[in-house]
């Protein structure tokens, strides 16, 4: 009878059941009436909700399901389904990159078997039940990327799913703010290997300061490291860009077996999460071919380290998906390295969530952004202030800095105009909440209007 599954009645398609979930600033029980009207099927609700339709005009078909907890339900039904399908469960955290790190590890292995993976940044205690409530028959493997704000959230994940292969692919700086300290992001970020079973692999960064301690959890499980300093099971020699089109490297697995890779994706960060992709392929078996043949394949994500061209040669490193400390960092340093002789442009939004912590973290990337030699750096918001501050205390000159408020993204836009050159490279980073990706429609809008075509 039931079709879907849905959350939000502006994406209903008739036949689908409608959850009303109650979440910080919303409530699925405003919306039930437009979740028939487009052709809902029924409602899950909390006690009452029936109540609350007595006056409405509601087919009589429909299915009304009252629940205490709207949520719980749906984690609990996804849990009974998942449990109807034996899976081999691959998840992954980690504080960055582990979206790509998920992407490409379902791009290689999709090649041999077929699975489900988490859509988009569907990580969390709705996203991965939507996710599980997709299986069927045909699914071998599940790929889960789980995100946290606290302690013991990844531990309610793993109670959805239970992995049989953990990866983290490194523990930084994002969320300090929530959870206080590196060594609690540590904690929280561990909880994944502490799920695993007796039979589990974890998959490790080497390179990871926090490395010898994560890898203590699971001295007694299977472990594949991964690295580009330290000597690991899978690691990345012999590293070079191919312009602007993306990497080069040496893969050399622990068989002693190596394979010249060409990678489509820019920044020495995105080595990184190849390499962690290529561990988990290693680890089930999968053929150094087919991990080649994966990694060569892969296509950049939406506001992922995205290069798109402008006009007149200028070019755009979209990477407005999120931002941190060692995120920022990474981008300022493959804006350097992809840039090389032309003029290079930072446009640096807020980095939120970093706690007591944050001016200080603002201050260093101001100095990152003045050692590498960016030639303009433009910044959104207070965070931004506080960068271009710390950009000029490291002695970039005035006239090569600007900054806006977070709702001046149309005059930066337009200031931006005015200032670019052919040749240019520029780079958009900031947090998701800062929306730094409307910088560029604005930006095309702007370019529109005073060259129409």
């Amino acid at each position: 009878m039931i079709k879907g599954i849905s959350i939000d009645s502006r994406t209903i398609i008739p036949g689908d059941l409608f959850f009303a979930i109650i979440g910080p600033n919303f409530d699925g029980h405003d919306f039930v009436i437009e979740a028939f009207k487009k052709g809902a099927i029924g409602i899950v609700g909390c006690e009452g909700v029936s109540n609350l339709l007595q006056n409405e005009k509601v087919d009589k078909n429909k299915i009304i399901i009252e629940v205490e907890d709207t949520l719980s339900a749906l984690q609990n039904w996804a849990k009974y389904c998942k449990d109807k399908f034996n899976t081999f469960n691959i998840c992954v955290t980690g504080s960055n990159g582990k979206t790509t790190t998920k992407e490409i590890i379902a791009h290689i292995l999709s090649q041999k078997h077929p699975l489900l993976k988490t859509s988009g940044n569907y990580n969390n205690e709705i996203g991965i039940p939507l996710t599980l409530l997709q299986l069927n028959e045909s699914h071998k493997l599940v790929v889960v990327e789980m995100g946290m704000r606290g302690l013991g959230e990844i531990t309610a994940l793993t109670d959805l799913i239970t992995p049989d292969l953990a990866v983290i692919t490194n523990i930084g700086e994002a969320h300090i703010g929530l959870l206080g300290s590196k060594d609690n992001i540590f904690k929280a970020k561990s909880e994944l290997l502490q799920s695993l079973n007796k039979e589990g692999i974890a998959i490790l960064n080497r390179d990871d300061p926090y490395f010898f301690k994560v890898s203590e959890i699971v001295r007694d499980k299977k472990l594949y490291s991964f690295g580009i300093e330290n000597e690991s099971d899978i690691m990345a020699c012999n590293i070079r860009m191919v312009g602007d089109k993306g990497m080069r490297f040496t893969l050399e697995v622990q068989n002693g077996k190596s394979r010249e890779i060409y990678f489509p994706l820019l920044g020495r960060h995105n080595i990184y999460n190849a390499l962690a992709a290529a561990a988990v392929a290693f680890a089930l078996g999968i053929e150094l071919d087919l991990i080649e043949r994966g990694l060569s394949s892969f296509k950049p994500l939406d506001l992922h380290m995205q290069l798109s061209n402008f006009f007149n040669g200028i070019k755009i490193l979209n990477d407005s998906y999120n931002a941190s400390p060692l995120s920022v960092k990474s981008a300022l340093e493959t804006l350097a390295e992809v840039g090389q002789k032309n003029r290079k442009i930072a446009i640096l939004g807020d980095m939120l969530e970093l706690g007591e912590k944050a001016d200080f973290y603002h201050q260093e990337i101001g100095k990152e952004t003045a050692k590498l030699s960016i030639d303009l750096l433009i910044t959104v918001g207070r965070g931004g202030k506080i960068i271009a501050r710390s950009s000029k205390e490291e002695g970039m000159e005035e006239e090569r800095v600007f900054s806006f408020e977070k709702n001046e993204k149309l005059n930066l836009a337009k200031k931006l105009l005015s200032l670019i050159k052919s040749g240019d490279f520029i780079l958009l980073k900031g947090s998701r909440e800062m929306k730094m990706e409307e910088i560029l429609d604005f930006l095309q809008k702007e370019y529109q209007k005073n060259n129409p075509t």
